[in-house]
């Protein structure tokens, strides 16, 4: 029998069990008809010997600081190449069940405490940092107090160890951990946020919190908001700068080298606690470790995944490269076993690929989107009007199914298709009409024409643009004029580059095409990638920008993107959008304890951010993805996002990976 604490968290994994495997088993390679499960039991890899993980990117990470990493320079290359930090709990592999890492047993639930929501979780015991010394809930109560203190709420802090409901951590016991909270949590938050947030060692890291905390403990008792919130930055400042040199960790992988611009490489760890554990999950829900605990089920299904956990390599060598191009020229010849790539591979080099007999090409649905941002501080991006008329000039149809040939599909939903469980697709869709068919180019400008008069806005020369009927085309007017009579300056739209990835750079050209036809100066400037995400985020220096995010199957990113607490220096809000409405509901998400309660929660705040367009939603694609597969194995292949996925955030597909 299942005890009642793991049917509530069987609920929990449910929503995502269920919309994965559905998603995950309707595109890519099918494994032959003899294999259960996937990829079989890869067994004893025996002595690894000079057996070495080779795997290509594209971009260098930007600070191998973890504070830093994933603070304002958090980008994927980072969570794909810096080595995983340990958690009390995470999720597994492929079907995303919420299981113990380093807790020993699923969380009791919450508990009032006087005015405090409490929650004490075991740990095990037999967990090591990599200097020998023992990992204990000191580590873990310092971690959580130390982001709290500082008031980090850069990158992903501010989801995993949240002050808007975290009070603080205890260590109340060598190996128990108490969490506090002066506000009661729900899934977002608690066993989605805090319990699944990475911990870092007290003994490093505590001199350089200490030095951080110092111009925040210099202001004394009560300091103004405006101080605190300079001496916290002075304070983060101090942190993301502090050196990592010789950082004890305790995941699968070390760290030992970076070859900035090159290469980093990551050691396997010989003292991995979970190093030979074997993993099974069955059909029936059932997720299994041996030796170890049993969630969810009796295992009575089928067999649909099991692996031993290495690592089975010595060590993970991450190469960059400048193209994809020299990347697959480095696949075939076996300079690399892999690439990642957050897109996947582009659909034109599919063919050089495909008839490789040392090579497999795996296509699997993604949880993502990209999109265009406005930066909402500034005119006309604050106005409405502006942002549904520059929402209804984009026409997404033409350049995914024209220009792009199909290679991409066109959104308007803030949660994708595929991951099905949270999608809603009843939302506003400007551009598109009630059937669902797009809008031509004449309906389109006279649209938007008609939005911007009738927020006051007007042409030079009061010559508006038009829709040549004869010609097919559109006859430009002059430039628009803003409601106050200024007009509107040239605005810089900016995306990344062709060599990255071609798809925005594509949209890019062609929005600022169909904004210059409507009067509406408009700038593309292509760059790096990361060459835009200091740009955006920290100077946050734009008017609009295209970038993309890989998404969490549990939607919390539908407050964190938007929410006005995030409109701020390295917040995820770079454009600034600041709505009440939208603040009170998506904080609801944070609280929210079931499934039904959470799903209308995100329906309604996908229908406003379509209404209030803080982003247009242009378009995604599945992933292709090539691999060797003459020289690795994977335990699995299909799965939401794709495998590069399963490499983010140190991953744990790196320490199950069997180089043949």
């Amino acid at each position: 029998m299942i005890s009642n604490k793991k049917k509530w968290f069987a609920l929990i994994a449910l929503v995502a069990i269920v919309s994965l495997l559905l998603a995950a088993c309707q595109c890519g390679e099918k494994p032959p008809a003899e294999e259960t499960p996937e990829s079989g039991d890869m067994g004893d890899t025996g002595d690894m010997g000079d057996k070495v993980y080779k795997v290509g990117v594209f971009e260098d990470a930007t600070s191998v600081n973890f504070w830093a990493a994933n603070g304002p320079d958090n980008t994927v290359w980072n969570s794909y190449m810096l080595p995983p930090r340990l958690a009390m709990y995470g999720l597994s592999d492929k079907r995303f069940d919420f299981v113990p890492q380093v807790a020993t047993d699923l969380p009791d639930p919450l508990t009032q405490e006087g005015d405090m929501w409490v929650v004490e979780v075991p740990m095990q015991e037999d967990v090591k940092w990599s200097d020998g010394t023992a990992f204990t809930a000191e580590d873990v109560a310092f971690t959580a107090n130390a982001v709290l203190e500082l008031g980090l709420i850069s990158g992903n802090w501010s989801s995993w160890y949240d002050a808007n409901y975290l009070d603080h951590v205890e260590a109340s016991d060598t190996y128990v951990v108490k969490y506090v909270y002066h506000t009661k949590p729900g899934l977002a938050r608690h066993e989605y946020g805090t319990l699944q947030a990475p911990i870092l060692s007290k003994a490093f890291w505590e001199g350089a919190v200490a030095d951080a905390m110092a111009p925040i403990e210099a202001l004394g008792a009560n300091p103004s908001e405006e101080d605190l919130l300079a001496a916290q930055g002075e304070g983060h400042d101090i942190l993301f700068a502090a050196p990592s040199d010789g950082e004890p960790l305790a995941g699968s992988f070390l760290f030992t080298k970076w070859e900035q611009g090159a290469f980093i490489e990551d050691p396997a760890n010989p003292d991995y606690f979970n190093s030979g554990v074997m993993v099974t999950m069955y059909s029936d829900g059932t997720y299994k470790e041996e030796p170890g605990i049993t969630l969810y089920g009796e295992g009575t299904g089928d067999v649909e995944v099991q692996y031993k956990v290495g690592p089975n390599v010595v060590k993970t060598v991450y190469s960059i490269y400048s193209s994809q191009d020299a990347a697959i020229l480095a696949l075939q010849d076996g300079e690399v076993d892999a690439i990642l790539h957050p897109l996947g591979l582009q659909r034109g080099l599919q063919e050089r690929v495909q008839g490789d007999p040392n090579l497999t090409v795996l296509e699997n649905p993604t949880n993502g989107f990209r999109y265009l941002s406005f930066n909402c501080r500034r005119a006309p991006m604050s106005d409405l009007a502006f942002r549904q008329a520059v929402a209804i000039l984009i026409d997404k149809e033409f350049v995914t199914q024209t220009i792009l040939q199909g290679v991409a599909f066109p959104l308007y939903s803030f949660i994708p298709e595929a991951n099905e469980a949270w999608y809603f697709d009843d939302v506003p869709k400007l551009g598109l009409h009630e059937d669902g068919t797009g809008m031509t180019r004449e309906e389109r400008i006279n649209e938007a024409v008609k939005l911007l008069e009738d927020a006051g806005y007007s042409w030079e020369g009061d010559v508006k643009p038009t829709w040549d009927a004869d010609g097919g085309f559109v006859s430009a007017g002059g430039d628009l004029i803003l409601p106050d009579g200024d007009p509107v300056p040239e605005l810089n739209l900016w995306a990344p580059a062709a060599g990255y990835d071609p798809l925005r750079s594509t949209f890019a050209i062609w929005i600022e095409s169909w904004l210059n036809e409507a009067g509406i100066p408009v700038k593309a400037h292509l760059a790096g990638f990361n060459v835009l995400v200091p740009l955006i985020f920290t100077e946050q220096d734009f008017d609009m920008y295209i970038l993309g995010w890989s998404l969490s199957v549990f939607p919390s990113y539908m407050r964190d993107f938007w929410h006005s607490e995030q409109a701020v220096t390295d917040g995820n809000n770079a454009g600034g959008y600041i709505n009440p409405e939208f603040d009170a509901l998506s904080e609801n998400l944070m609280t929210c304890t079931s499934f039904e309660e959470c799903k209308n929660i995100t329906d309604q705040l996908q229908i406003m951010l379509s209404t209030e367009v803080p982003y247009v939603v242009l378009f995604d694609t599945g992933i292709i993805e090539p691999y060797r597969s003459a020289s690795v194995e994977y335990p699995y292949t299909q799965v939401l996002s794709g495998l590069q996925y399963m490499h983010q955030g140190g991953g744990t597909l790196q320490a199950e990976v069997n180089v043949k």
